[in-house]
């Protein structure tokens, strides 16, 4: 009888988004045949066709429909913009800022994916002109985190500043530059690093950044790229030891050393 006589039509509604960072790791290009690959993190971008921000690169990402969940939406959107299916979409932030989106009341919902990026070709489809991995550089200064995205000739910059009080539980951006990408998805994209740093020590995670059989170094050097530092080879080794299994075979057509799969 409630739900009858209620009338929601006084209460302004807002639309609701995902964005989804995708991070994908890369082996970097040797010119010396006998030194194991160094690891490159990169994030998947794609440049705008429509307004609001025409020819910007921009997260892939999409309004959620009356019948989908969060999940579902993203999923559906990351398919539509990059050709990209993927398993694992994990939900790390809420944007709801004011006049964050030019179109209105818009919130949005970010996303972490990850995955093994050799095993998948990604095609710009949907409203997305095309999609591109950047290499991804983020450090801080001072207190002011500087992002750097890059392809090629295509670079993109961007920077927050970490207002977090002493007693936050986790950082918060604001953006201090960001004109050279949409919305503002330089700080979504400041989180999910961050985010990622936290999980890759924490879980599992650093898996879903590499096929079925690898090895040990390449492992290691998946932690040491996301965050951004050098390990001790021994204590890694025992502290990931219960988490694998050796297959009984060995690298092969390389020049270094032949290590265990």
């Amino acid at each position: 009888e409630f739900l009858k006589k209620y009338d929601d039509s006084e209460y302004v509604k807002p639309s609701v988004t995902t964005d989804i960072v995708v991070f994908g790791m890369f082996d970097m290009e040797e010119n010396n045949y006998r030194k194991n690959s160094d690891k490159i993190l990169k994030i998947l971008l794609v440049k705008r066709k429509e307004e609001p921000y025409k020819n910007c690169y921009a997260l892939p990402g999409g309004f959620v429909r009356p019948n989908e969940t969060l999940v579902q939406a993203a999923a559906r959107e990351l398919k539509e913009e990059t050709n990209l299916p993927c398993d694992f979409l994990e939900q790390f932030g809420t944007y709801s800022t004011p006049g964050r989106d030019p179109r209105g009341w818009i919130i949005s919902n970010g996303f972490m994916a990850l995955l093994d990026a050799s095993q998948y070709h990604v095609q710009g489809g949907s409203d997305a002109e095309e999609a591109k991995w950047f290499e991804i550089l983020f450090r801080e200064e001072n207190g002011v985190w500087t992002l750097c995205l890059k392809n090629g000739n295509d670079i993109v910059h961007a920077a927050v500043r970490d207002t977090a009080g002493k007693w936050d539980i986790k950082r918060k951006f604001v953006s201090v530059d960001s004109d050279e990408i949409a919305f503002d998805h330089e700080i979504i994209i400041a989180d999910a690093v961050i985010q990622l740093r936290k999980w890759i020590t924490d879980t599992h995670i650093a898996f879903r950044l590499l096929p079925e059989k690898f090895t040990l170094r390449e492992l290691q050097k998946i932690h040491e790229t996301v965050l951004d530092t050098s390990l001790f080879a021994a204590g890694f080794r025992r502290k990931i030891a219960a988490h694998v299994e050796e297959t009984g075979e060995m690298t092969g057509d390389a020049g270094h050393r032949p290590a265990m799969l």
